[in-house]
């Protein structure tokens, strides 16, 4: 597991890591995947998202970012600690930022 210091503190920077990492091919399947499926890369890229950037193990950070961008501060103070949705909400930016390059 990397070091607390290296897990990104924003969805910005965990996007561009991913991105950063990923292979020409599986940026070309995400990027064709449709919103409503994304949901299909929870156990491969999410569970990766998860242990990778500290998202069972103590990143405040961007558990809040994540829950912050989907639904403001009341999210956050009841559902702020959900590693799978927050796993979601970047696999959703790293879908977009695809998408908009393309």
């Amino acid at each position: 597991m990397p070091k607390k210091s290296h897990w990104p503190k924003t969805i910005k920077n965990a996007t561009e890591r991913i991105i950063a990492q990923m292979s020409e091919e599986d940026k070309r399947t995400l990027r064709g995947t449709n919103k409503e499926e994304l949901a299909k890369f929870n156990f491969g890229m999410g569970v990766y998202i998860r242990n990778k950037f500290g998202l069972f193990d103590g990143n405040e950070a961007l558990m809040k970012a994540c829950a912050l961008s989907q639904h403001g501060e009341i999210y956050n103070i009841f559902y702020g600690d959900d590693p799978d949705s927050a796993a979601g909400v970047i696999i959703e930016a790293v879908w977009k930022e695809l998408k908009s390059a393309a």
